[in-house]
């Protein structure tokens, strides 16, 4: 028998006539959740009160929603409450008890109040409301009394989305904002430059999006197999956003609770800057077979701009103003990882500013540059963030680190440990980028699995760092790399539901997570909310995972099939037939068959329903 992790309780509500079961199905799970007797009647009768200075931005997120989920209009007011009961009000409170974008949402049958210190707060507030509603609800609706008290963990809770190598739509970017928003993510990392594409309009030099925003077609070629563009062929694969574009992005973003991060990735992946403007580029003559072309993909040799000509900071001096008044936020991302550093050992000019700086290698080269990086950002009174490769040579103080590297490096416990705040974003648990199930069952992507219970599970404050250290954590980050996603729905099937694991880990105290929780609220609620708003999404926790190994002595199959969800039920079948639960073999512990069978399993639940795809392998 299944076992039931949510909290469940009966809600008796006079104008339902019947007992209502509720269960607990929050994502991100609150601080805090106190069930009470009785409900409140949600219906068209029920009115809706903002305070006077969050109206403007607040009323139409909450009359849409309220419509476009449960469809009722209502009557939404500035001000003080001006009814007695069958209401709705946001309160902007000062209560010591209420982080910065944490709520109290208290339900009583008479009312339902949102109390928070800040608009975040309330916006917060309101996607729980959203969710404590019954899935599925049109019309009059039960919502079941309780106090919910809930802060974030962590102020930094972001998503990266690489919008360079594949090319997504503004609106398609603002639907995205607008599923994250409601799971409490507030940070959305715009990755808008790299080898395969230049993506943001810079109006003093329009040859970054006439020529770096367009490369070759090699729809149908697999990414790491494609050659590269010769001069004369079409480019037609492509796109940018104009500075109109997203001025209406970071708008549509801001009454969400969601800030915009802009990434101009400098001194590496910068194929697409060097085709525009080729200049930039090491030498003064350029050396035979050197390709100046977009990236179409894969490898991109000769991808970094020159660290020793005054040109490059100049022009990178105009991109970055430009960029940096366009983004309200107070931090800008200039990239600096994977800078293959070979055409600076060559290059005349880096090595002039080595020899007149008393730079001992091309590290130090490095921190050369992402130093005068800073300097060019924190002039525009923003906050530099990197990637830890710029922890090299010799840092750079002031600036903010997003650890991504694992392993040999440790940036998770050196950035911190050297004073520098840290956003942890680390490959082997946040690059959603990677396949989510068995690797043979699942569209193209890195050869890794990262399984939605491996986000879910992951720890971002590393055990080793002191109680000091920990607070240099800012936040946590989901990365989606744009290599395997040229597709709407293949980038959102990335996307979810490994984001809504990330947005529990950002927002929720250690403490009150559980998996068996997360997976069994996603199974009855929230893939149901995505199905609802037409977000395409992998259900790749539930697929089956098989292994076997081939005994030749005894000419013997021994098969072994695991799922990563708890509580679920494993059925196989032998003879090429899909399994059902009354039809196949229940799993029970590894088992022994025939070399060359066609095994076919599932993943059911309790009802006999086939929960994903079966997985089918051959055994040999």
């Amino acid at each position: 028998m299944k076992k039931t992790v949510f909290i469940i309780v009966t809600v008796l509500i006079s104008f339902c006539g019947q007992a209502q079961e509720y269960k607990n199905t929050f994502i991100p799970q609150p601080e805090s959740v106190v069930m009470q007797s009785g409900g409140f009647k949600l219906g068209n009768t029920t009115q809706v009160f903002i305070s006077k200075s969050m109206y403007a931005d607040l009323k139409p997120i909450v009359a849409s929603k309220m419509s476009s989920d449960n469809g009722l209009q209502l009557d939404v007011k500035s001000g003080r409450v001006s009814s007695k009961s069958n209401y709705i009000s946001f309160e902007i409170v000062k209560d010591k008890k209420i982080q910065s974008e944490g709520y109290i949402l208290e339900v009583k049958p008479s009312q339902i109040t949102i109390k928070a210190t800040d608009y975040a707060g309330l916006f917060n507030g309101f996607q729980t409301l959203r969710q404590a509603i019954p899935m599925g609800s049109k019309g009059e609706t039960a919502i079941p009394s309780m106090i919910i008290t809930d802060n974030p963990r962590f102020h930094w809770r972001g998503v990266l989305a690489d919008v360079s190598r594949h090319f997504q739509t503004k609106e398609f970017l603002l639907k995205q904002i607008d599923v994250i928003s409601s799971y409490k993510i507030n940070t959305f990392h715009l990755h808008l430059t790299d080898d395969q594409g230049w993506r943001i309009e810079i109006k003093k030099y329009p040859n970054l999006t006439k020529k770096g925003a367009w490369r070759a077609g090699r729809t149908g070629i697999a990414w790491w197999s494609r050659e590269a563009a010769t001069a004369e062929e079409p480019k037609t694969v492509g796109g940018f956003y104009t500075q109109e574009d997203l001025k209406e992005i970071i708008a549509y973003a801001k009454v969400r609770n969601v800030e915009i991060i802009p990434e101009i990735d400098v001194p590496a992946h910068s194929k697409a800057l060097i085709a525009a403007y080729p200049y930039l580029f090491c030498y003064d003559k350029v050396p035979e077979g050197v390709n100046f072309e977009v990236a179409v993909g894969g490898k991109a040799p000769d991808n970094a701009l020159c660290a020793g000509k005054e040109t490059t900071y100049a022009f990178l001096e105009d991109v970055i103003k430009e960029v940096a008044a366009l983004f309200p936020s107070k931090y800008f991302h200039i990239g600096g990882d994977e800078c293959n550093k070979s055409n600076w050992k060559k290059c005349p000019h880096c090595q002039k500013v080595m020899k007149d700086n008393n730079l001992k290698d091309e590290e130090e080269l490095q921190s050369y540059f992402i130093q005068r990086m800073h300097k060019i950002v924190t002039a525009q009174k923003k906050v530099m963030i990197g990637w830890d490769e710029v922890l090299s040579g010799n840092g750079v103080k002031g600036a903010t680190i997003m650890a991504w590297r694992r392993g040999i490096h440790t940036p998770e416990i050196k950035a911190p440990r050297e004073g520098y705040p840290t956003i942890m974003t680390s490959y082997l648990h946040s690059y959603i980028s990677r396949v989510q199930g068995p690797m043979f069952m699942e569209p193209e992507g890195p050869l890794s699995v990262l399984p939605l219970s491996v986000v879910y599970n992951h720890e971002p404050v590393p055990s080793e760092l002191t109680a000091a250290e920990a607070k240099r954590v800012i936040g946590n980050q989901v990365s989606l790399w744009g290599e395997f996603t040229p597709t709407e729905s293949h980038f959102e099937y990335m996307l979810y539901p490994r984001t809504l694991a990330s947005a529990e880990v950002s927002w929720s105290n250690p403490k009150v997570k559980n998996w068996e929780r997360f997976q069994d609220a996603l199974e009855f609620d929230h893939f149901a909310r995505l199905e609802r708003d037409k977000v395409n999404f992998s259900k790749s926790m539930f697929t089956v995972y098989p292994a076997f190994a081939i005994d030749q002595l005894n000419n013997e199959a021994i098969v072994f099939l695991k799922t990563e969800t708890v509580g679920y039920t494993i059925y196989y079948t032998l003879n090429g037939e899909d399994p059902t639960m009354a039809e196949g073999t229940k799993y029970m512990g590894d088992f022994k068959t025939t070399p060359k069978t066609l095994l076919k399993a599932g993943l059911f639940n309790e009802k006999g329903e086939l929960l994903s795809t079966i997985t089918e392998i051959r055994l040999k």
